[in-house]
């Protein structure tokens, strides 16, 4: 699903979505107080040099940037093993849980603030692009109970996606959403005597992200019932004549010029389930699927070494992931699915691989 989405709209439309929102970020009330300390140790060490604000509001940037980028790699890169945590029924009941904590504090039952130590830390941060950087790696702990529900909700898709790049890239847009507003009030430091003060409208941004993550938290419940109800109607037997996926059963199917389907699989990731319930059981599914090779990786636990070097072979970083391979034994990349996809369109994906399978046998003739 979420692959299907990232696909309907051109890729510069998502990296603009995240540089908007780590825009917006800054006007969270976990956030804009700490502007105007920013501004003044940008400033303060610059003492009227242009440049060297800059390159203070530069590495300051580098810093908020980097420690989100390297969250969306390592999300993307573990898709599996992140997706697995987010998509059990018990943790997502457990992350919307705290999501409400973090909401009703927005309405003011009580304050949520960061650790004193770390707080003070970041006030007497080290001179220099170092001390810039410093304060950009640790701003994401000291604004948590703010945008730590919107970095989550980020991260779940870039690990559902399974793309590291595009893991790497949206954070570090995101990132640098957040922090170009201080090169550029640094810079203009000193000719803006001061900022808008915390009064009313911060009041009702907090109330505004509250509803914005009450809405996130039953969004994450609802997938946790359609996880249990899925999961609770794997009852009957698959019509799919799956293998456990092996290099042999591959190699023997490339020999004998048969189309392969690899399906890799966890109990635990709810697009496999809707793909195992819904897709495989389609009666016009299986009958074209009889004439396939079908191999299955199941990664609901450890995998093989063999698994492993699939993987690694063809650039697999999550689940649901399925690859195709024509009658000569290629992939076809163009056919990959990642998410669920429904019958119709699956029969669409046989259609082009047996296309092109045919196509190969007159060509051999």
């Amino acid at each position: 699903m979420l692959e299907s989405l990232f696909q309907s709209h051109a890729i510069w439309v998502w990296f603009l979505a995240a540089f908007l929102s780590g825009l917006a970020l800054n006007l969270t009330p976990c956030v804009y107080p700490m502007v105007p300390v920013t501004v003044a140790f940008f400033s303060g060490q610059g003492q009227g040099r242009t440049g060297y604000v800059v390159w203070l509001g530069i590495a300051y940037v580098a810093g908020i940037s980097l420690m989100y980028a390297l969250l969306g790699t390592l999300a993307a890169q573990t898709g599996a093993l992140f997706g697995s945590w987010l998509q059990h029924p018990a943790v997502l009941m457990l992350v919307a849980a705290l999501i409400i904590a973090l909401a009703l504090s927005m309405f003011g039952l009580y304050e949520l603030q960061p650790p004193r130590w770390l707080a003070q830390r970041f006030g007497r941060a080290t001179v220099g692009p170092l001390g810039a950087l410093v304060m950009g790696l640790t701003v994401g702990l000291i604004a948590a109970p703010c945008i730590g529900p919107f970095l989550l909700s980020l991260l779940l898709v870039v690990s559902q996606v399974g793309n590291p790049v595009l893991g790497f890239g949206l954070l570090l847009t995101t990132g640098i959403g957040m922090g170009v507003p201080y090169i550029i009030l640094g810079v203009m430091a000193h000719r803006v005597t001061q900022l808008p003060k915390a009064g009313k409208w911060l009041v009702w941004s907090k109330r505004a992200l509250g509803v914005v993550l009450i809405a996130f938290s039953v969004y994450l419940l609802g997938i946790a019932a359609r996880q249990r109800s899925a999961t609770a109607g794997r009852t009957a037997a698959s019509a799919v004549a799956w293998q456990p996926y092996s290099y042999a059963r591959l190699q023997q199917a490339r020999q004998s010029g048969q189309p392969v389907l690899v399906d890799i699989y966890a109990d635990w990731c709810l697009p496999c389930v809707e793909m195992d319930h819904v897709t495989f059981r389609h009666p016009d599914v299986a009958q074209r699927l009889s004439s396939v090779v079908t191999l299955r990786v199941d990664a609901t636990g450890s995998i093989s070494r063999e698994a492993e070097q699939l993987f690694e072979d063809y650039n697999v970083y999550g689940v649901p992931t399925l690859l195709l391979f024509d009658a000569q034994g290629r992939e076809r990349p163009d056919l990959r699915i990642q998410g669920f996809l429904p019958p119709k369109r699956f029969l669409e994906r046989l259609d082009q691989l047996n296309d092109n399978a045919e196509f190969g046998m007159r060509n051999s003739e």
